[in-house]
Parts: C-alpha cells; structure tokens; sequence
C-alpha cells in the first residue's frame, strides 16, 4: 500500500512537471479594420476602409519561458468597398465579403510576465473568391506581427493582443497583386496543461 502511494505521489510530481511545458490551447475573438492595397494602381478606383471579425483556436508549446511557438485555426470575415467614379455619373460603391482561413506559425517572445511580441507567416486561403469579384484573391502566404498582454492563473490564461495582418504578401496565385490588410485586436482566454 505505501509502495501504491509513493507511486501515485511521483506520478503527480511528474505530470506536474510536465505541466511546467506549458501547452496551452486558446480560444481566441478579434476584430479589425480591413483596408486593401492597391500598391498605388492608376485608375478611378480605390477601397474603403471596412470592419472584420476573426475567430479562432490556438495552440501554444512553450519553448523557454520568454519563447514559445504558435499555431492554430483561424477564421476572418473582412468586408472590402470597392468606390470608383463613372463618367456622368456620381461614385458608385459595391460592397463585399472576404471570408478567409487562416493556419498562422508565430513565433512568440515574452518579457517582463505579463508582455509579449509575436511574428510569423500565416497560410491563408480565401473560401469565397469568384473571379468577377471585387478584389483580388488574398490566398497566399502572409505575414502578421503584434504585441500583447497576458495574465495567467491556475491554468488559465486571457491576453489581448493588437496586431497588423497584411494577407497575400506572396500570393498562390501569381496574377494577383493587392492585398488585404488587417489592424485590430484579438482577444483570448486559454487553458494550460
């Protein structure tokens, strides 16, 4: 019966130093303003700048306590304004969604507990592209970075993170050039095991 319980106490004394890696899966609620870069085209057009939401999961394995590596499953609903000006006539504007998943790789460093800055790639693919719609499609490689904070307890984690996502810096498809841009912030709360 002793052996049981010494056995049972080195167990949890084990499970607990696993626990010191520090997986954490989050769930995660942003939203932003979305705007698309035409990279300085000529013509009589331009976009508006629109609201987005994204949603998500993500993974966090912690590396050293200052680094950790993340990734996960993101949602974006974006809206793009295409404006332009016909002759004759006063603007025109068209309104449009742009619905994308995202599979970001984040490399997250943080300082002083409670601050951190993350950077990364993501592989995004936009779900709803048509080719007569009114942007270009933002499938491709892109690129986000922030800052953030975080406050822990028990195993629990919530941290806010404003960030700036510039989708299709290297797009999957060579014809295409603007790209969408996201600035907002993303909130989470996460659990640790």
């Amino acid at each position: 019966m002793k052996f049981k319980l010494i056995l049972a106490a080195l167990i949890m004394c084990g499970l607990q130093a696993f626990s010191q890696s520090q997986n954490n899966i989050s769930v995660v609620y942003g939203f932003s303003t979305a705007n698309i870069d035409i990279h300085g085209a000529l013509g009589d057009f331009g976009y508006n700048t629109k609201k987005g939401i994204t949603t998500g999961l993500l993974y966090t394995k912690t590396i050293k306590q200052w680094f950790s590596l993340q990734t996960g499953l993101f949602y974006a609903d974006d809206k793009a304004e295409l404006n332009s000006i016909l002759p004759g006539r006063a603007g025109i504007n068209i309104d449009g969604d742009l619905k994308i998943i995202s599979i970001p790789i984040i490399a997250k460093f943080t300082f002083f507990k409670y601050v951190f800055a993350d950077t990364g790639l993501s592989f995004d693919k936009e779900i709803n592209y048509t080719d007569n719609y009114i942007q270009t499609d933002q499938s491709g490689i892109g690129v986000e970075l922030g800052i953030g904070g975080q406050y822990a307890f028990n195993h629990f984690t919530v941290f806010l993170n404003p960030y700036l996502k510039i989708y299709g810096t290297t797009h999957f498809n060579r014809s295409e050039d603007f790209n969408l841009i996201e600035d907002g912030y993303k909130f989470g709360l996460g659990y640790s095991f």
